[in-house]
């Protein structure tokens, strides 16, 4: 009688334990996850001279990219100033 007592107790308990267990929330911190050999440094790509022009006193560098994304500008605030031909500039994402 005992034993039958004990198995009716246990198979109700189980359910109960179980639907319990799985409504309470995680009580650990998440984390995301980090390589360890993630790069951090610039992707760069070479960015080639289009045209140069003078507007108002300074000189207006326009270069295009290797991968053919949006031109890059620069102003020098010299008048006769040559631009240079190609650099290393930083990859569009």
């Amino acid at each position: 009688m005992m034993r039958t007592v004990l198995n009716r107790t246990a198979l109700l308990s189980i359910p109960f334990l179980v639907t319990a267990g799985i409504g309470i929330d995680a009580m650990a911190a998440g984390r995301t996850y980090v390589p360890k050999n993630e790069d951090s440094t610039p992707k760069m790509e070479t960015c080639r001279l289009k045209k140069s022009t003078q507007v108002d006193g300074n000189t207006q560098c326009q270069y295009r990219r290797q991968t053919g994304g949006k031109d890059v500008f620069l102003t020098i605030e010299m008048p006769n100033a040559a631009c240079q031909r190609e650099f290393q500039c930083k990859r569009e994402k």
